[in-house]
């Protein structure tokens, strides 16, 4: 059976770009990463129609992102199996439609924006309705805006509420080696609950940046 390279994979082709910046892609060749699978198999850890897979397997193998590694003769249609060519792919942005990497950013964030966009709305309307903004001192002594249901109280964390963030803070203090914690920390925490088999699918946002001032 043919091994995956070791390294890394830089696409050449606008059509292998665009095909890794779907999605869709990422979680296909996923499912092929660890090892060799059949369409079948595949379609049955994605939850997909085995047809419309084995469409996407074929173009993925074609653009050179997936490899057939082996065919398994049996009565009917062969048994073919499929592995990633590379343990990572980079795509250089000269090979994609976007011509910089602010605009690959602004599509990136603009399709992210939209689908929390989506969820946060319907998930804070099953909790109530009269929404609004209320503007207070917090603890650390600047003003800040909260959704709230009351003028009288920032709408909290309760037992019985949804498991719901939502909040922007563009002015945290931090030197580079606290900044580089925190980082870790995030990093660290996200992993702990990534692979945790839930029934409900939740979104998860992380920024951390520094700000450039005007």
């Amino acid at each position: 059976m043919t091994q995956p390279d070791s390294g890394s994979l830089t696409v050449q082709t606008a059509a292998a770009a665009d095909a890794l910046l779907d999605l869709r892609t990422a979680r296909i060749l996923a499912v092929f990463w660890q090892e060799a699978r059949t369409v079948t198999e595949a379609a049955r850890q994605l939850g997909q129609d085995p047809e419309e897979l084995r469409y996407r397997v074929r173009r993925l193998t074609a653009l050179g992102l997936l490899q057939h590694t082996e065919t398994q003769a049996r009565k009917g249609r062969p048994m073919k199996r499929y592995r990633v060519v590379a343990q990572a792919y980079f795509v250089p942005f000269e090979v994609t439609r976007h011509e910089t990497l602010e605009a690959y950013l602004a599509q990136i964030e603009g399709e992210a924006a939209a689908f929390v966009r989506r969820n946060l709305t319907w998930a804070l309307q099953r909790n109530g309705e009269g929404w609004g903004l209320r503007l207070a001192r917090g603890e650390d002594g600047e003003i800040h805006s909260k959704l709230a249901l009351s003028p009288n109280e920032d709408w909290g964390m309760t037992e019985s509420g949804p498991a719901l963030l939502s909040f922007v803070y563009p002015a945290l203090k931090l030197d580079l080696r606290e900044a580089k914690a925190f980082q870790r920390d995030l990093l660290a925490l996200f992993r702990q609950y990534a692979g945790k088999p839930g029934a409900q699918t939740y979104l998860c946002q992380m920024v951390l940046c520094p700000v450039n001032l005007p």
